[in-house]
C-alpha cells in the first residue's frame, strides 16, 4: 500500500510530464490522489486537499465523463494550473514533514575488532 507521500510524489511526476495541463491534472487525480481520505493527511493539509477535491468534484457526471473529468473540462487553463500547483505544494509539505535519516550522526566503525591491537600504521590517524 502506498503512502500519501508516494501518492503525491507520483501525482507531481504526472503533472511534470507532457501534454495539456487539464489532461495531466485529471490523470494525476484519478491515478494517485482520488482515493486519499482527508483524515489520513496531516492537519495542516486537510483543508487544502478538501478544497482541491471539492473543486475537482464540482460538476455532475455527464455522458461518458465522470465528475472529476467534467469539472476539469469546465475549468480555465489558469484554474487547472492553480490546482496543479496546489498538488505540488502539498507534496512539498508532506516531503518536508518526513524526518531525514541521512542527517543522523554516523556510527563509529572500527577497522579491527575491539580485542585486537590496532596496527601502528592505522594508529597514526
Amino acid at each position: 500500500m502506498k503512502t500519501n507521500l508516494e501518492r503525491f510524489r507520483n501525482a507531481a511526476l504526472v503533472l511534470a510530464g507532457s501534454g495539456p495541463v487539464k489532461q495531466r491534472l485529471a490523470q494525476a487525480f484519478h491515478a494517485h490522489l482520488g482515493t486519499i481520505a482527508t483524515e489520513e493527511l496531516p492537519r495542516e493539509l486537510r483543508e487544502q486537499y478538501s478544497m482541491l477535491a471539492s473543486a475537482l468534484h464540482s460538476s455532475q457526471r455527464t455522458g461518458t465523463l465522470d465528475s472529476v473529468s467534467a469539472s476539469i473540462l469546465k475549468m480555465s487553463e489558469s484554474q487547472a494550473c492553480q490546482h496543479a500547483q496546489s498538488i505540488v505544494l502539498m507534496f512539498c509539505s508532506l516531503h518536508e514533514a518526513v524526518p531525514v535519516i541521512a542527517n543522523r550522526p554516523a556510527t563509529l566503525l572500527r577497522a579491527v575488532p575491539d580485542e585486537q591491537e590496532i596496527p601502528a600504521f592505522l594508529n597514526r590517524a
